[in-house]
């Protein structure tokens, strides 16, 4: 058995390897890309004179058997250009629409919060769309200058419906910072309004703030690795305090650094808040779930003579039947600089993990630094 105190001593000697490492990430599953959809959901970008719902019944009734997503394709798309030209024609607007389908990348990506589901999305070139100011209305006090200055800076800026999201989540995010954990924001636009070549909108942001949390209690476990360890020190606030974000500080980063480094490549790290609604408290637990216990099965290197691939293993330090130690990959990018024999080298390694088995693939392919740039992971 490890000395766990030693162990802990190493704790911040191994997040700082984490932090400087130019790449820090735990092995993946790969996984089978996906072929390109056969139909796709339709949306609309600053079509400001309906909402989507309303432009989209008018599509409804004006191409016949248009349902609520389409082929992405140069038949289907004309045909929703078309009408929507002729929709704003109506309206005394030449107009220049175009239609961006969505990259395979946003297709299979895992989209935070809040985040519109890919789709073709139909937007006007011309005549421009711009935002004129950002009215906040029903902030606290205490956030309204900040929240102002923040989305202020969206006046002049083209309006783009597929960004209220980011509007909605800053705003989120500003009014989370200072306790007000239940806030609700909606995000909308007034009436257009032509001026010279363009059209203007107003963003309309509300806000309904809820109340005002603060901390009834802050605890961490760390884990098998560290029982019954005091982790307060790394906390950035305290009981009785309003509550904010990232109270917990860098300790999970710390926490999974560290988890990685023994071969937990699979280590979650989880610290939610739980709500006391009827007197505006808030508690936080952090936990840590290390997964099963990882191995290097097998060590693959490429591209390298006899004498630097020895040298490489030997920098690297594990080896087959070893625990994998994740952050001993991170580590050797800064040994190979220090090394005379290995300093213009570099290195992309494609971890590939068996959670059956428990075991780690790692294969490293070398490189010189003047071919590419920095450390890679496939």
């Amino acid at each position: 058995m490890r000395d766990q105190t030693r162990n802990y001593n190493r704790f911040a000697i191994l997040v700082m390897l984490a932090l400087t490492a130019v790449i820090c990430s735990s092995a993946q599953d790969t996984h089978p890309v996906q072929d390109y959809p056969t139909h796709l959901p339709y949306s609309f970008s600053n079509f400001v004179w309906w909402s989507n719902d309303e432009l989209r019944d008018l599509l409804k009734k004006r191409i016949p058997g248009l349902g609520d997503e389409i082929a992405p394709s140069v038949y289907d798309e004309n045909r929703i250009r078309e009408a929507l030209r002729k929709f704003l024609k109506e309206k005394g607007i030449d107009a220049e629409i175009q239609d961006i389908e969505p990259s395979n990348f946003s297709l299979s990506a895992e989209r935070a919060p809040g985040v519109p589901e890919p789709s073709i999305v139909f937007s006007i070139l011309s005549p421009q769309i711009l935002i004129d100011k950002v009215v906040i209305s029903q902030a606290p006090d205490g956030l309204r200058t900040a929240l102002n200055e923040n989305l202020q800076r969206r006046a002049g800026h083209e309006y783009s419906g597929g960004q209220d999201w980011l509007v909605r989540s800053n705003a989120k995010d500003a009014l989370e910072s200072k306790g007000y954990l239940e806030a609700e924001v909606d995000v909308a636009h007034d009436a257009p309004r032509r001026d010279g070549d363009h059209y203007l909108v107003n963003l309309v942001v509300s806000v309904k703030s809820g109340p005002q949390y603060h901390i009834s209690s802050i605890t961490a476990d760390g884990g098998p690795l560290l029982p019954g360890r005091d982790l307060s020190q790394f906390f950035v606030q305290k009981v009785g305090e309003v509550a904010g974000v990232r109270l917990f500080g860098r300790l999970a980063g710390e926490l999974r650094a560290y988890y990685w480094h023994y071969g937990y490549a699979d280590v979650s790290i989880h610290g939610p808040s739980v709500l006391d609604h009827a007197h505006a408290l808030v508690s936080y637990h952090l936990d840590v779930i290390p997964g099963p216990l990882y191995h290097l099965g097998s060590l693959t290197i490429h591209n390298l003579d006899v004498e630097r691939e020895k040298t490489a293993r030997e920098l690297l330090g594990i080896g087959p039947g070893d625990v994998f130690d994740e952050m001993a990959v991170n580590a050797l990018y800064h040994k190979l600089s220090a090394d005379p024999m290995m300093a213009a080298y570099g290195f992309s390694f494609s971890p590939a993990k068996d959670k059956v088995s428990a075991k780690v693939d790692l294969t490293l392919d070398f490189y010189k630094m003047s071919d590419k740039s920095s450390v890679t992971v496939k």
